[in-house]
Parts: structure tokens; sequence; C-alpha cells
């Protein structure tokens, strides 16, 4: 019992820290959080018809559509940016690791550190990679969830074998989240003193972040019902 509620309770707040950074980084960049929410508008009055109808149809498959594909981009970019866990594993053969143009020799019984974070925000790897770019992961053709990160080094939900068993119900739960939000609300971050500059900034991130990234601060923002059928 101990173990499953350990369990849970990092599934949830993990979920809720990326629920919190998409919304962040999206009131940080005023045309991207538009693009998402026009993007949902459409999304749910063509695929759905109306909002009660999402509310009551919207299952896993639906929302793994090309309707919400920048969307999925951004959720993903999210996790990008706000993994922090790091693994370590124990090499059970001899073997040699390529970096670039050199290579690590690693002998069996020898412990490896992963260090996704670091990997996530190297900029030879992602462009601009310390920015939140909400289309980095939009593809031309949608394919899928994750498709979308084949051919980048993204462990935000692990990899190879121990990749995360509920990956796929995380990022629905995300995405059920954010149209939710979007479509019931506008949105306004509020002041957090004055003689601030105009463009709002998200907070800062805490250096005792476990998980997923953590703000230093609590964000407090305006919420203005839509007008939504």
């Amino acid at each position: 019992a101990r173990s499953v509620l350990m369990i849970m309770s990092s599934l949830h707040q993990n979920t809720v820290n990326i629920v919190f950074w998409l919304f962040a980084w999206l009131l940080a960049d005023s045309s991207a959080f538009s693009a998402v929410r026009d993007e949902i508008d459409k999304a749910v009055r063509e695929e759905f018809g109306n909002f009660q109808t999402f509310i009551a149809e919207a299952s896993l498959e639906k929302l793994d559509s090309p309707a919400f594909a920048l969307l999925n981009s951004a959720i993903l970019e999210t996790m990008r940016l706000a993994t922090v866990q790091s693994g370590m594993r124990e090499a059970t053969c001899d073997l040699v690791i390529k970096d670039g143009e050199r290579t690590i020799p690693i002998r069996k019984g020898d412990y490896v550190l992963l260090d996704p974070r670091g990997t996530h925000l190297d900029k030879n790897l992602y462009p601009e990679g310390d920015r939140f770019v909400a289309g980095r992961f939009a593809e031309s053709e949608y394919r899928g969830d994750l498709a979308a990160t084949t051919g980048y080094p993204f462990f935000a939900l692990g990899g190879g074998k121990h990749t995360c068993k509920g990956r796929f119900l995380a990022i629905y739960e995300i995405k059920v989240l954010a149209i939710i939000y979007l479509s019931l609300f506008d949105i306004t971050p509020v002041s957090r003193g004055e003689g601030l500059p105009p463009a709002w900034e998200p907070p800062e991130p805490s250096g005792q972040s476990a998980g997923t990234v953590h703000p230093k601060e609590d964000v407090f923002v305006r919420l203005y019902p839509r007008f939504v059928l």
C-alpha cells in the first residue's frame, strides 16, 4: 500500500507540474497561447460539435489526433524543459558508448549516470534548447502522441524497456485539462509587484526540484469565464 501511494503521489505531482509549466510558458508567449487556443476551439467545434459533447466523448483515441497537433507539441516541449530526473544503470557487459566523434569505454560492472535534462537543453541537439518553442514537435503530417520525438534524444518519459508505462495516459490527462481550462477561461497573469517590465515572465525554477521542475514562487492569475457552447 505504501508503494502504491508513493507511485500515485509521484504521478500526480509530475503531471500537475507539467500542466503548471505548460500554462506558465504559454502565458509568457502570447502568440503561442493564441495559436494553441485557436486550435483547441476549432478542434472541439469540428471534432465534437460543442464543448459539452467533448466532455462526454473525449477518449484517448479521439485526442490523439492531428486536430490537436500543436497542443500535443506544446506538451512534449513542456516535458522536455521541465524534466529533471536522472537514472543510474549498471553495465552488464563491456561496451563502448559513442559521443559524437569520441568513444567512451565502459567495463562490465561500471555504473553509468544518465542526465536527461542536460541532453534536453543541449543546443547542439535542440536549437535554442533553453527556450520554450510550442511548435517544436509539430509535424507536417501528424503520426501520434509521441511519434514527433523520434530521432530526438527525448527522455522525459524514460526510454527503452524502462519507458513510462503510463505515458499515453499522462499526455491524455494533460490534454484534457488544457482543453477544459482554455475553453472555459480567459487567463491573465497577475503582476508580482510595481516597476515590473510589461512582458510577463514565468517564475524561476527551484534548485530543489525532483522529477520535474518546481517553481520558486507561486503564480497568481485572473480567470474570466468564456462563453462556450
